[in-house]
Order: structure tokens, then sequence, then C-alpha cells
């Protein structure tokens, strides 16, 4: 009981903080949510079962390479806004402009990907918490769903978007502290040992980290910044690349951290998208209805949003004359098909590599931007490290593999 009130407690004492005039009426705070809903929307509820099965007593280790990857790609981010952007504001050809334009093709296919991720995710979760167990009938309301979304897009368009993810983001990171610190209050309270779990499997080195290349997509997000030139500054936008990745980092390391020992006490059994609401429903048993209340707020309002950005980036990209709401339709036909053929994990899987296809273009831009500039401190490095980048997103891409579902 006294896990249960500090949950509740400490959630809703963030929220009314979250909530105030003075956050939600900060131009940089609302430049920073729709980064930051992307990323903790990708993974939060499913990062650590799948670091736990896969990597054991090594999942701090995983998710802290993880998000430093991840870092490197958001500085690529942040040095294209304020380098790669004017070049090609002046210039609509040339390598850079071709380069951009590949990109975005691909971004549009993760960000179908990545629809068709939440809103799996989310319904596995609602169908968890009413007792209904048939896959079939899931991936039937999954698609309802997706045509419900489809029906949201065409109605209302993008207008409103950002103050829904605003909500949905307070909401979430609100119930994210409260998770953490009633899990810190019950590890210190049973003194389980840390790190010493196994992985759910007898795993080889090679095949931890084609699965750990496989999770890229539950750090992406950050990138949404590159599309927020129409409402933002530069200066805001990159700091919004910054802070998002912070918070998001720090929720993701501290709450990998903090599981270690309910992984030990409650090993992993059956690994699928609500290994996390069972496993924690054992320590503390009201958060599973804490994280059925997050995965509501920022699952839907992240399909949206990436529905609504796949659209209109396809639509900018094919130049036909045909309304935005057929290329709603197709991000949407491309969700559905991907939930009838694929597990969440697989899909989680083809999303990191789409992300990573993303983000080695960006990559490349970044190289050749910088291959034009003048000297300047610290180029050779800056070139060095990104050729190691661009190395590791082609492994991601190549040799990525989803883990076991079971």
């Amino acid at each position: 009981m006294p896990l249960n009130s500090i949950a509740i407690g400490v959630t809703i004492l963030v929220g009314m903080m979250l909530f105030r005039r003075r956050v939600v009426g900060s131009a940089q705070w609302r430049a920073t949510v729709t980064p930051l809903a992307s990323i903790i929307g990708s993974g939060f509820l499913i990062i650590a079962p799948l670091l736990h099965s896969v990597m054991g007593k090594w999942a701090l280790l995983g998710i802290v390479g993880l998000s430093v990857f991840a870092y490197g790609l958001g500085w690529v981010i942040r040095y294209n806004i304020l380098h790669a952007e004017p070049i090609l504001q002046q210039q609509t050809r040339g390598t850079v402009a071709r380069l951009e334009q590949a990109a975005q093709w691909s971004l549009g296919a993760a960000y179908a990907i990545s629809v068709a991720f939440y809103l799996s995710l989310f319904i596995a979760f609602v169908f968890d918490r009413i007792g209904i167990v048939d896959p079939t009938l899931a991936k039937w309301a999954t698609t309802a769903l997706l045509m419900g979304i489809m029906g949201v897009a065409w109605w209302r368009g993008a207008r409103g978007l950002e103050w829904i993810e605003l909500f949905a983001v307070s909401i979430k990171l609100a119930i994210i502290i409260g998770v953490l610190v009633a899990l810190l209050t019950y590890d210190v309270m049973t003194g389980t040992e840390w790190f010493a779990h196994d992985s759910i499997g007898d795993f080889t080195t090679t095949q931890m980290l084609a699965m750990l290349a496989g999770m890229l997509m539950v750090t992406q997000g950050f990138e949404t910044a590159r599309f927020m030139g129409a409402h933002y500054s530069v200066v805001q936008r990159i700091n919004a690349v910054k802070y998002s990745q912070w918070i998001a980092t720090a929720l993701y390391i501290i709450f990998i951290g903090l599981t270690c020992p309910i992984f030990l006490t409650y090993p992993i059994v059956e690994l699928n998208e609500t290994t996390i609401s069972h496993t924690l429903g054992q320590v503390v048993w009201v958060l599973p209805l804490l994280l059925l209340v997050a995965a509501t707020a920022s699952q839907l309002s992240a399909a949206l949003a990436d529905t609504i950005g796949g659209g209109g980036l396809l639509r900018e990209l094919a130049k036909a004359r045909l309304p935005t709401n057929l290329y709603y339709m197709l991000i949407i036909a491309l969700a559905a098909v991907l939930v009838w053929v694929a597990n969440v994990f697989e899909i989680i899987n083809f999303a990191s590599k789409g992300f990573a296809l993303y983000y080695l273009i960006q990559v490349l831009i970044a190289l050749q931007v910088m291959a034009r500039r003048p000297a300047q401190p610290g180029k050779a490095l800056m070139l060095v490290a990104g050729g190691v980048m661009a190395c590791l997103l082609v492994f991601v891409i190549g040799w990525s593999i989803p883990a076991p579902h079971s």
C-alpha cells in the first residue's frame, strides 16, 4: 500500500508542476515536447523487457550504449539544422538536396512503420487489462483504430496536434516519474541484488548486438525538430533536440537500472508486448493501471502525429496535386499491412531499419557539408566520428534482428 500511495502521490505532484501556466506557456518547452513525445512514446513501455530479456545483467550497459549512439545522431541533426538547412533553402539541386529528398522518402516509410508499432502496443495493453488474449481480434482492433486515426487526420488535419502532444507528454512524464520513485522505494526496501539476472536465452555476443541494433527505434523522435522551422527558431529547435534527448536518456537509464532487481525477483518467462505490465504489477499493483494511462496518452498522440507528419511529408515529396488526405491513407494502409504480417518486435526492427536509413543519409549530408566548409577546429575528428556512425547505421540496416516474441 505505501508503494501504491507513493506512485500515485508523486504522479499527481509532478503532473501539477508540469501543468503550471509558466511551463505550458513556454515556447521552448512546447518545441521540446514534440521530439520528446516521439522518443518516450517510441519505447518506454517496451524497452525494459526487451533489454532485460536479451542482455540480462548487461541491460543497463545496453541502454547506455543505445543512448550514447542516439545522442551522436542527435548531434548530426543539430548540425544539419544549423549548417545544411541554409544550403537547402538556397539550392534545390545538387548532392545535398538529392540526399535530403532520399532521406525524407525513407522517413515517410519509417513513420508508417512506427504508426503500426504505436497502435499495436496500445491495443495489446488495453486487451491485456480486459482479459482478451485473441491475437487475431487484436489485429482487427488495431486495424479499426488505424481507420479511426485516418478519420481524425482527414477531419482535423494537423490543427491542435501540438496541444494534444503537450498534454499527453505531461501526463506520461508525471506517471513515469511516479513509477520510478515507487520502484526506487521497492528496491531500497527489499535490498534485492543488482545486475545478477540472466537473459531468457543463451544468446551469443553477435546475436545480442544484432538485437540491440534492432532496438534503435526506441530512441528515435529527436529528428522531428528538423520539420518545425515554420513555428520555431533555429536555436529553439537545436535546444529542443538536446533537451528532449537529455530527458529521455535520463528516464531510460534510470528505468532500466531500477528494474534490474525486479527482473531478478520476477524473471521474464514470456516476452511480449505486456511483459512490463505483468512484471511491475507483481511489485506494485497500481503500476499497470498507471502504465495503461501512459499508453493511452502517448501511443495515440504519437500515432496521430506520425500519420499527419508522414502524410504531409509524402505530399511534399510526390509533388502531385492530390489531397493530403490521400497521403494519410497511404501511411495508414502501409501500417495496416504491417499489423497483419508482423508481430510488434518485428515491427520495431523494421522501424529501426527505416529510421537508421534516414539517419545514415543525414550523416552523409553532414559529412558533405563539413567537407565544403573551411578548416575549423576538430573538423578531422568530426569527419571520423561521422564515418563511425555511418558504419554503425549500416550494421543496423543490414544485420539487426528482432528479439524473440513469445
